[in-house]
């Protein structure tokens, strides 16, 4: 993994922090100029997952085997708590069929590519934080389908269009990143390849936002009730999260990792699914969660004060 590299600094255009605070800040502001990315958002992300892929190395994937109990945990901690909690809310408080259905895709989704980085700038860990990204991410390609098609059923859902984007956006690049790691390519494209992570998930944020500025605008009421789901689902939760397992006597790190699976879907993933299959409108949940995603890991870290660990340059700036 390209994680055991020395740390160097970074610049502030470098931080993923800053990076996605600008592209929501811009969404706000230049929101308008954001239609003609919309054809460019499903390509870009399937970049963005080959990058991200591309540091899980073939023995990491083959070792999942072997390793059923933290993948069953970050199962239930991502799919069955948070996803619950995602649908609860949703299903309570959002009336609009469209922002529904985002709700859904969102809760479908596997967990952020980004838990490995974050849990251990936090000082978690990040064994765990691995097998059950990586784990989750495989078993997403029937689960996602599964979640989405069931609770809204076909006639909103085209089965074979949701499955030819997941094959776009989780298949293909998994398998253009064992190429990238096959030839080596990995390596060479190390040095840029988290400020090019940064950037194209700048872009689908941005996108995402200005896609939903005038409704931003013009239905803020509406929103209260993704507001809420947001924050439960992030503070709400992983508080909780980490109580019951303080509770349980786990170790911290452990406890760290946990927060952190609970609490991150793939924001992006979704985004860009829901925008394909329902509409601009219908990505509108995630780019709150996503608001609410950022918030939470700047109070985690202070809540957890950082440990010992010296971030690497990725970790640094990945977020």
């Amino acid at each position: 993994m390209p994680w055991n590299k020395s740390y160097r600094a970074s610049s502030l255009f470098g931080k993923g922090q800053f990076i996605f605070v600008l592209a929501i800040a811009l969404g706000f502001a230049i929101g308008h100029l954001t239609v003609w990315l919309k054809p460019a958002l499903l390509p870009i992300l399937a970049v963005a997952m080959t990058l991200s892929m591309s540091t899980i190395s073939n023995r990491d994937l083959a070792s999942l085997r072997n390793k059923p109990r933290p993948i069953a945990v970050s199962f239930l901690l991502n799919y069955t708590i948070m996803s619950g909690v995602l649908l609860l809310i949703g299903k309570w408080g959002v009336d609009d069929p469209v922002l529904w259905g985002g709700v859904v895709i969102l809760a479908a989704m596997p967990p952020a590519t980004a838990v490995m980085p974050l849990t251990y700038l936090l000082g978690g860990d990040t064994t765990f934080a691995l097998t059950g990204t990586a784990g989750l991410h495989l078993l997403s390609l029937v689960l996602a389908p599964g979640i989405t098609l069931s609770i809204l059923g076909q006639h909103v859902i085209e089965t074979s269009r949701l499955l030819l984007v997941l094959a776009q956006l989780i298949v293909v690049p998994l398998l253009l990143s064992r190429l990238l790691i096959s030839t080596g390519l990995d390596q060479r494209i190390a040095k840029w390849r988290t400020p090019a992570l940064n950037w194209c998930y700048f872009v689908v944020i941005f996108a995402v936002v200005g896609l939903n500025r005038e409704f931003f605008f013009q239905a803020p009421l509406t929103l209260v009730s993704i507001v809420a789901m947001s924050a439960v689902a992030t503070f709400g939760l992983g508080t909780l999260v980490n109580l019951v397992s303080k509770k349980l006597n786990i170790d911290p790190a452990r406890r760290i990792s946990w927060a952190v699976m609970s609490t991150r879907k793939n924001n992006a993933l979704a985004s860009v699914i829901a925008i394909d299959l329902l509409g601009e409108k219908a990505a509108l949940p995630t780019a709150i969660m996503s608001i609410f995603s950022i918030l939470y890991f700047v109070w985690l870290s202070f809540y957890f004060k950082k440990t010992h660990h010296t971030p690497t340059t990725e970790q640094s700036q990945a977020l």
